[in-house]
């Protein structure tokens, strides 16, 4: 029978601290404590020291501490996966905490010496976990633990010498996770926070000359200019994208997201040639991602995702049909825990369909909508939302409508003022 690691809980009892108290010390989450001293998990390297000196012990002796008990008995330190611990506290924790959660990576319970290749693999899988739980509750439940996340656990590795991972490989992870909260910024609200953590995303994957990881950036942030109503600005951005796409892997995954940006971009600008044209290249580039060669951290880009910005295309340059074609195809492909993504699909389709006079199909998306939105932390779904109930209140005689409208009184809530931060990196 395997031991608890009765040792470092004597140490802090010794040291005259509870469990909550040295979690205030070391700025760590209550549990993560007890995750140490049941074997669990183990400290990260960096917060070593600290926790040695707390318990007025030395380095050594600390490592002597953390080797007595490696793990509950019968506990398996790996069966529990970075995506689960996230989505649970996220799932478990719908108010916004008093405090952010510390979020700590799992590692091997018996460490020999530092692996920067596992090392990192685990930050990848943290982004993951992330991404995971963002598509399932939005990004306004996880963006704060995301960026005490990158205070905590990445930025201080990026100007430590003795960081077991190499220097671009930890920009690389600095900058994805840096755009993940842009993006949870953005999903939230926050859009002046969106767009400076995608300039700061942006300048880290330079250290790293990383050109997939531009491209990928690029695009993201042609799709905040055009939220911003900068529609040059979008097409600009994405043009600058697809030039580091040339020139990295999956490339044809990038592209086709960047020719999809720029047809955005277009459409706002009323020039529906280049908008089509631009449609129809990320078509074309979409249909060979067999030829892709993989890529660390990039954004997917599918048939899907191409169906709802052609939609949104099509839909500000007048063509009711295809943008209905378009967001239909859209709801086919988007199930599962796709959860927001399909709630854009449904906006858009219902936004058609009311342009179009088809009332009560419109109202019957909304309220499916506003099922959805009550699990979603989603600003832009919200705003979006509140679109559609202006674009209904007109026929609110109509009883889906009416429906709809009591639906939405219970969803929505006031809008944020906008931001007005408007400067890129590119």
């Amino acid at each position: 029978m395997v031991a608890k690691r009765d040792e470092l809980a004597r140490a802090r009892r010794a040291a005259g601290y509870t469990q909550e108290r040295l979690a205030e010390a070391l700025a760590v989450d209550v549990k993560t404590v007890g995750n140490w001293e049941s074997g669990k998990t183990e400290p990260l390297p960096y917060k070593r020291p600290k926790l040695a000196a707390v318990l007025n012990v030395s380095a050594d002796r600390l490592e002597e501490l953390l080797r007595e008990g490696q793990t509950h008995a019968g506990a398996d330190p790996r069966s529990e996966q970075p995506g689960e611990v996230v989505v649970a506290r996220v799932e478990e924790q719908r108010r916004p905490p008093q405090a952010v959660p510390d979020v700590q990576l799992l590692r091997p319970a018996q460490p020999t010496r530092p692996d920067r290749q596992a090392d990192l693999a685990a930050i990848q899988a943290m982004a993951t976990a992330f991404q995971v739980a963002d598509r399932k509750v939005g990004g306004g439940q996880i963006y704060s633990t995301v960026v005490h996340y990158l205070q905590t656990e990445i930025s201080p590795r990026l100007f430590d010498p003795g960081s077991d991972i190499l220097g671009e490989r930890l920009f690389e992870a600095a900058a994805s996770l840096t755009e993940i909260a842009g993006w949870m910024a953005h999903d939230s609200g926050r859009d002046q926070h969106a767009q400076r953590h995608f300039s700061q995303s942006y300048r880290l994957a330079k250290a790293a000359d990383h050109p997939a990881l531009l491209a990928n950036i690029c695009a993201s942030m042609s799709h905040l200019a055009g939220q911003l109503h900068q529609a040059a600005d979008a097409v600009r951005i994405a043009q600058v994208g697809l030039t580091h796409a040339e020139r990295g892997p999956a490339r044809q995954r990038l592209s086709a997201r960047l020719h999809a940006m720029s047809a955005r971009g277009f459409a706002m600008q009323g020039d529906a040639e280049a908008s089509r044209r631009a449609l129809i290249d990320a078509e074309r580039v979409l249909e060979r991602l067999h030829e892709d060669t993989q890529a660390e951290w990039i954004s997917q880009f599918d048939e899907a995702s191409l169906a709802g910005e052609a939609a949104l295309c099509y839909d500000a340059l007048g063509d009711r049909r295809q943008a209905e074609r378009q967001a239909r195809r859209v709801l086919e492909l988007r199930v599962g825990d796709r959860v927001r993504s399909r709630a854009f699909g449904q906006l858009t389709l219902a936004e058609v369909l009311a342009g179009g006079g088809e009332i009560d199909e419109a109202a019957s998306l909304g309220r499916e909508i506003c099922a959805a939105a009550g699990s979603l932390t989603s600003n832009r779904v919200r705003s979006r939302l509140a679109d559609l109930q202006v674009l209904l209140r007109p026929h609110r005689s109509v009883p889906a409508v009416q429906l709809f409208l009591a639906d939405c009184s219970h969803v929505l809530q006031p809008a944020a003022a906008p931001e007005s931060d408007t400067s890129w990196p590119v």
